[in-house]
C-alpha cells in the first residue's frame, strides 16, 4: 500500500496543500487558484475549517487517488499550543471584544481548527492525523526541501501559535529551535499595521509598500521630518537580542492607530501617491532589513559557536521573507554564503513543510526535494484550443513560438504567457507571466493604465538569463533561490537604468536602482528560457519584464481563465499552450 501523505495549511488563510506519494512530492496547490479569491480565505477566528478542499482533490487527482487513500495528513498548525499561548495575554483588555487576544475568540479559534480536523477526518476517515507546530512547518518547508545538507534556518511571520520568529538549525532530517520570539514582537504584525496606516490593505499590502520604500529614503520630502528616527523609536534590533516592538505604539488587534499617529502624523484613509508618505515606507524598510540583518547574524554566531568548520548556509520562510530587499541586505552583511527561501515562503508553503514533517517521521526515507516551482495545474493543448475556440479567437499554432513572442515583445506589444504547470507562491515564474520589452521607457505606463490596473509606483521584474544577471546586477553571495524572485539587486553601472527602464525601481533621494530579478532556470523551464534567448538575439539583453498573468485577481490558472483575462485587458497576443492568439479587431 502506498504512503499517501497530504500536508494541509487552513489555519489562517493560504490554504493550500502538498501531496506526497511513497517520498516524491507529486502536487502542490493553493486553494485561491481554484477559488479564485485572494489567499483562499480571510484570516478569521470560525473559518480553519473552509477547508482547500479543491486544491486537495486536484492534487489527488493528480496521482490517480482519492480521499481513502490519504494514509496521513499533517495539519501545520497546534491549536492547543496557540490556545496556552494567547490566553492572559497582556494587551488582553485592549483588543477587540470576542477576538484575537480574548479568551473567548481564542477558544472560538481553537474550536475552528478541531472542526478542520473532524472534516478533514470525514474525507479522509482511514488517515492518522497530526497538528503540527506551524513555525516548525515553516521551518521544515524552507530547509527538509532545500539543497543543503546543513543549514541555519530563520522564519519570520506575523505569528504562528505564540510565537512570530523562529531560528533554529536544520542537519540531515532533523530540525532544531534555538531561539524564538514571542508575540506582540512581530515583523509580520510590524508591516500589516503600517500598511493599514499607509492606506493599503492588511492581506496585499506589505507588498505594495516594499515597492512604495525603494523610491525614496526616510526623510520626509515636504516636512523634513525624520522618519528613520521615529520607526526606531517603535521598533528596532536589539543588540545582545533579537528586536523590540512596542505594541503600546503599534496596538495590534485594535482599530485604534493613535499611538503610531504620535509618531507619523494622522493615518492615511486610503493610499496616496506621494513621497512624504513614502519616507514613512523607506523607514519601515530600513529598519526591517537591519532587524533581519540582525537575526542572520545572531543565528550564525549561535549556530558556529564552538565549530572549527562554519555553517553558512541559510535557509529562509515566512511571509516577511518575501522581503526581497531585506534578503538582499543579509545576502550582502551576514556572513551566510548560500541563502535559500522557500518560493511560497507564506503560509501557503507550511502545507509542504507539514508533509515533509510526516515524510521523515513515517516514512524515514531521504529527503524531498524541491528544485522548481512548478508544481500546479497544466492543461493539455487540447484543452487550450477549446479554450480559444470557445471564444471564437483566431489562432495559429506556429513551429517557432518562442520567436513568435520574442518578435512581438520587441516591437513593443504585450504578451501573455501561459506554458506548463503553474508556479507556486505569490511570483510569477514564467509559466504563468505578461511580458513585455524592458528597454522600452513607455512599458511601464502603458501596463499599468492598459492592462494591470495599479499604483504607479510598482515596479516590474525582469525575468533574466544567466548571462544577463552577471552583466547587469550585482550578486555578493550564492542567492539559491533568485530563480524564485526573491532578491532585489542593485544594478551594476547606474547607467543601465536608461538601457531596462522598466524593470528598474529609482530611489529618487539616494540615486540607488535596483531591481526584482527571476535568474531563469533553463533545465525546469525551457521553452522560457528559449524565447528569452530569441529576444536576446533580438536586442541584446537577454531579459524580459515579466509580471503575473492577473488583473486584481489571483495569478491565472486555466485556459479559460486565461483567455478571459486576456480579452478584458488591452494586451496584444496570448501564448496559450502551442497557440498564439491574435487580439481581436474591433468592429
Amino acid at each position: 500500500m502506498a504512503n499517501v501523505i497530504l500536508g494541509v495549511n487552513s489555519a489562517y488563510h493560504e490554504s493550500s496543500v502538498c501531496l506526497v506519494v511513497d517520498g516524491r512530492i507529486v502536487a502542490i496547490a493553493e486553494e485561491e487558484r481554484f477559488n479564485r479569491r485572494r489567499h483562499g480565505k480571510q484570516s478569521r477566528i470560525d473559518n480553519c475549517d473552509a477547508l482547500p478542499e479543491q486544491a486537495a482533490e486536484w492534487c489527488l487527482k493528480q496521482a490517480g487517488l482519492g480521499w481513502r487513500d490519504v494514509t496521513a495528513i499533517g495539519y501545520s498548525f497546534d491549536p492547543d499550543a496557540r490556545l496556552k499561548a494567547s490566553l492572559n495575554l497582556p494587551d488582553a483588555h485592549r483588543v477587540l471584544p470576542g477576538s484575537w487576544g480574548t479568551e473567548e475568540g481564542e477558544r472560538a479559534f481553537h474550536a475552528s481548527n478541531l472542526r478542520a480536523k473532524e472534516k478533514l477526518l470525514a474525507l479522509a476517515p482511514q488517515a492518522s492525523f497530526d497538528f503540527l507546530g506551524h513555525h516548525l512547518c515553516h521551518a521544515a518547508s524552507a530547509f527538509l526541501v532545500s539543497p543543503f545538507e546543513e543549514a541555519a534556518v530563520l522564519v519570520l511571520d506575523g505569528i504562528g501559535e505564540g510565537a512570530s520568529t523562529w531560528l533554529g538549525h536544520g542537519k540531515a532530517d532533523e530540525l532544531r529551535e534555538l531561539e524564538s520570539v514571542e508575540y506582540p514582537h512581530s515583523l509580520g504584525f510590524v508591516w500589516e499595521r503600517m500598511s493599514e496606516f499607509l492606506g493599503f490593505d492588511v492581506y496585499s499590502g506589505p507588498g505594495k509598500v516594499m515597492g512604495y520604500a525603494c523610491i525614496t529614503d526616510p526623510r520626509g520630502e515636504l516636512s523634513g521630518r525624520d522618519y528613520l528616527g521615529a520607526m526606531r523609536e517603535v521598533f528596532r534590533e536589539e543588540p545582545g537580542g533579537t528586536f523590540f516592538v512596542d505594541n503600546d505604539a503599534f496596538r495590534f488587534r485594535t482599530e485604534d492607530f493613535s499611538g503610531l499617529e504620535r509618531h507619523f502624523g494622522p493615518r492615511r484613509l486610503q493610499a496616496v501617491d506621494r513621497y512624504e508618505d513614502a519616507s514613512i515606507a523607506a523607514a519601515l524598510q530600513t529598519v526591517t532589513s537591519d532587524v533581519m540583518v540582525h537575526l542572520a547574524n545572531r543565528l550564525y554566531d549561535r549556530i558556529n559557536e564552538g565549530r572549527a568548520t562554519p555553517v553558512t548556509d541559510l535557509c529562509l520562510a515566512g511571509g516577511v521573507s518575501l522581503n526581497c530587499v531585506a534578503n538582499y541586505e543579509i545576502a550582502l552583511r551576514s556572513r551566510f554564503r548560500r541563502i535559500w527561501i522557500q518560493p511560497a515562503a507564506n503560509d501557503g508553503g507550511t502545507a509542504i513543510g507539514a508533509a515533509a514533517l510526516l515524510h521523515h517521521r513515517l516514512d524515514g526515507g531521504g529527503r524531498l526535494r524541491m528544485e522548481h516551482a512548478y508544481w500546479g495545474p497544466g492543461f493539455t493543448a487540447d484543452e487550450c484550443r477549446a479554450a480559444i475556440e470557445e471564444k471564437g479567437l483566431d489562432f495559429t499554432r506556429p513551429d517557432d513560438l518562442p520567436a513568435q513572442v520574442a518578435g512581438r515583445l520587441e516591437r513593443g506589444e504585450i504578451v501573455a504567457w501561459f506554458q506548463g504547470r503553474q508556479e507556486i507562491g505569490p511570483r510569477a515564474l514564467g509559466n504563468r507571466s505578461i511580458l513585455a520589452d524592458p528597454s522600452r521607457f513607455d512599458t511601464r505606463t502603458r501596463l499599468n493604465l492598459r492592462v494591470k490596473y495599479r499604483e504607479s509606483f510598482r515596479p516590474f521584474a525582469p525575468s533574466v538569463l544567466p548571462q544577463a544577471l552577471g552583466r547587469f546586477f550585482e550578486t555578493p553571495s550564492d542567492m539559491v533561490s533568485a530563480r524564485y524572485m526573491l532578491f532585489a539587486l542593485p544594478l551594476k553601472d547606474r547607467r543601465d537604468v536608461q538601457v531596462i527602464p522598466a524593470v528598474v525601481q529609482e530611489n529618487g533621494s539616494d540615486g540607488r536602482a535596483t531591481s526584482r530579478i527571476h535568474l531563469v532556470d533553463a533545465e525546469h523551464n525551457p521553452h522560457y528560457a528559449q524565447m528569452i534567448g530569441e529576444l536576446e538575439r533580438l536586442t541584446g539583453l537577454g531579459l524580459v519584464l515579466n509580471t503575473s498573468f492577473n488583473i486584481s485577481e489571483p495569478i491565472v490558472t486555466t485556459p479559460q481563465e486565461a483567455v478571459a483575462t486576456f480579452l478584458r485587458s488591452s494586451m496584444d497576443a496570448l501564448a496559450l499552450g502551442p497557440f498564439l492568439v491574435r487580439r481581436p479587431r474591433k468592429s
